[in-house]
């Protein structure tokens, strides 16, 4: 095969990522969804989050190595590069982990409310952090992430590039998305924030001024150190099963099994060593939700921290976020249902305890 036929190949998986992914995270597609299913917007985040899965790992498997070089930073320049590659990556998680809701946003938190027979789950608007300036963080952080990269080849140069083009794309039109959904209020919050870069001179204080609720996932920090713990072992998991992990088939079939194997574990550990300290069951399945996103994420990051050392380069991108969504994912499901009694009973509990007081 030609170098110029495995790069047109590699464009065409990474755009038909950003297609399959606009065409489920439309309204219609969504209002359809809840018309013919039952299943509603929030929840169909899970479907999404799903797809997306899917669709990375079957492209990793026929993904084009091209190992021409497109460039080659070498000296002060590549270890600025390696920090900023390094920076962006940790932004990434830091923005999951406290500046979203990943129970939410991966539509965890809308299956485990399925389970228990409960409603009520939605999206809340924060302004905390990189938020209080830009709508989608998450999709500037990507810039860096893909294309600081000393030693580039021309098969990551076209991931970079396909993708970063559909990064601005898809944040245009979930910005229109969010414009028909939520109204005058987004207005306000996009007349003073940018897009995918802080309005720097346009609005240097960014949504400062608005009354915003507050995030709830970390009002007690302490309550997430289980999270920690379980982080550091799927960490070690992903070492001996999974190693320096590279593309193909083989590694990766090996990383959706890994991740169903650290998912399941995640979920009956957190399942049966968390206990409910909120009141509502909502702020319950937070806290649960929180703690696993902190397992998930961090054994990823330590993971690919130590195989970085351990080989001079990170494992494929293409197997992060597999790992990371099966672990959020089904580990918040299944630590619920490990010990469901004590996450579904605790409303009639305070219930009965008020009416005791009154």
């Amino acid at each position: 095969m030609t170098t110029s036929t495995a790069l047109v190949i590699d464009g065409l998986l990474v755009a038909g990522f950003g297609v399959q992914h606009s065409i489920l995270a439309t309204v219609r597609t969504k209002a359809r969804a809840q018309k013919r299913f039952g299943i509603k917007p929030l929840t169909w985040r899970s479907v999404e989050s799903l797809s997306n899965v899917v669709y990375i790992l079957i492209a990793a498997a026929l993904w084009q190595h091209v190992s021409q070089t497109a460039w080659h930073v070498s000296g002060i320049a590549a270890s600025m590069m390696w920090v900023v590659l390094a920076a962006s990556w940790l932004w990434y998680w830091q923005l999951h982990l406290f500046e979203y809701d990943c129970g939410l946003a991966f539509g965890s938190t809308t299956l485990v409310e399925r389970f228990a027979g409960r409603t009520g789950a939605r999206l809340v608007p924060w302004k905390v952090g990189s938020r209080r300036w830009i709508r989608f963080p998450v999709h500037t952080a990507f810039f860096g992430m893909f294309f600081a990269i000393p030693h580039m080849t021309y098969d990551l140069l076209v991931l970079a590039i396909v993708l970063n083009v559909y990064n601005v794309i898809g944040s245009i039109l979930y910005d229109k998305r969010l414009e028909k959904l939520s109204g005058e209020p987004y207005f306000a919050y996009k007349s003073v924030t940018g897009l995918i870069w802080p309005p720097v001179y346009r609005a240097p204080q960014g949504a400062a001024h608005m009354t915003m609720p507050a995030p709830s996932h970390w009002h007690r920090p302490a309550m997430h150190i289980p999270g920690l713990v379980v982080g550091v072992a799927i960490a070690v998991l992903y070492h001996v099963t999974l190693g320096h992990a590279q593309l193909g088939v083989a590694d990766s079939a090996r990383a959706a099994g890994a991740g169903l194997l650290a998912a399941l574990l995640t979920g009956v550990v957190l399942g049966r060593v968390c206990r409910p300290e909120a009141r509502s069951w909502d702020q319950q399945q937070t806290d649960l939700s929180t703690t696993v996103a902190l397992a998930a994420a961090l054994g990823v990051a330590l993971w690919a921290v130590a195989e970085w050392v351990q080989h001079g380069s990170p494992p494929v991108f293409a197997v992060f976020l597999p790992l990371w969504f099966t672990v959020q994912y089904l580990g918040h499901v299944v630590a619920y249902l490990a010990d469901r009694r004590k996450w579904s009973g605790v409303d009639e509990r305070v219930e009965a305890e008020d009416l005791v007081i009154a």
